[in-house]
């Protein structure tokens, strides 16, 4: 966030995104029920934006994790010549956790957007459902709900 040091905020900021996206993601399945291709159209763009915008902000976190100091480098205990020990059996869990996340959600966004040029292309209206964006909005659930473990373990504890 510029030169200021909020890490936590601006995770914050990145899991309200996640989870308004899952908002999104009710509101596509439900107006798929009532076969309105239109508002699933809108609601699950809403929802592949949300996606995308998550993972730019994990993109910006990674690559910005050395300027800011990293949150876990504050460690009160530094190197013998002053420099902050890193726990690098944390960095490499952390990177891996939210690595296998981001690339979930990735996968996430994909089939979303495979699932939204099917509608466009009348695919569900022919079947007579939207059964698919239900399927993918279970997915994209419990991506997010895996990210609400993964905030609240590596940013909260």
């Amino acid at each position: 966030m510029g030169h200021a040091d909020l890490p936590l905020v601006f995770v914050s900021l990145m899991t309200f995104i996640l989870i308004m996206s899952s908002v999104t993601m009710v509101l596509a399945v439900n107006a798929g029920k009532y076969m309105d291709k239109q508002a699933v159209v809108k609601w699950l763009a809403l929802t592949i934006v949300g996606g995308i915008m998550f993972l730019g902000c994990q993109a910006w976190e990674w690559t910005h994790l050395h300027e800011v100091g990293a949150w876990w480098s504050r460690n009160p205990f530094p190197n013998a010549d002053g420099t902050a020990a890193i726990s690098t059996n944390f960095t490499d869990f952390f990177f891996t956790i939210t690595g296998f996340h981001g690339l979930h959600v990735t996968s996430g966004v994909v089939l979303n957007i495979i699932v939204l040029i099917n509608v466009l292309k009348g695919t569900y209206e022919r079947r007579g459902h939207y059964e698919m964006v239900e399927k993918v909005g279970l997915y994209w659930h419990f991506v997010d709900l895996v990210w609400v473990f993964v905030f609240t373990c590596f940013y909260l504890l």
